[in-house]
């Protein structure tokens, strides 16, 4: 398992410098990963550990696939949480994926504050959720868009869901 343990993390940490220098996660990263993962698990679980890596690599595929459909992430992320879930199977990374979630909201509120942009991005973000409801009112789009490295929040995540308690477990 420790073996494991170190190749996520280091898939994950080259992930992240690609994501911070290129804003990729390139898939002759994700792909080989997910496959190693998979093996790994058949390896050490026999075909137990192949269903709980073919399990997590879906969840982790579909979590935040709403937010890749709705421009808020890159395919890359998408690919990288379902290596997390080939790595450490469907119930860690249902934890991993919301302790990214969280510390992507962290990372984004700190991102919004420095570049002077929290007020007017609540403001919008509330005629949004007011348009919702009268639908004459129009939301009006976010006009900027500052690039966050998921992939940085994807590990942050992953290693949150290590030391912390899991919100989710069987």
């Amino acid at each position: 398992m420790l073996i494991q343990i170190l190749l996520l993390v280091l898939i994950l940490v080259i992930a992240s410098i690609t994501d911070l220098a290129r804003h990729k996660v390139y898939n002759w990263l994700t792909f080989p990963a997910m496959g190693l993962g998979l093996g790994l698990n058949m390896f050490y679980q026999g075909f137990p550990g192949l269903w709980a890596g073919l399990a997590g690599l879906l969840v982790g595929g579909i979590i935040f696939f709403p937010a890749f459909f709705w421009g808020g992430m890159g395919a890359g992320d998408i690919k990288l949480m379902a290596v997390v879930g080939a790595f450490t199977g469907w119930v860690f990374v249902l934890n991993a994926a919301l302790y990214a979630a969280l510390a992507g909201g962290v990372i984004a509120i700190i991102i919004l504050i420095i570049k002077r942009d929290l007020w007017k991005t609540l403001k919008k973000i509330g005629r949004f959720f007011r348009s919702l409801i009268i639908f004459k009112l129009e939301p009006e789009p976010l006009s900027k868009k500052y690039p966050m490295p998921y992939a940085v929040v994807i590990a942050l995540g992953t290693l949150a869901a290590y030391y912390l308690p899991p919100v989710f477990s069987i």
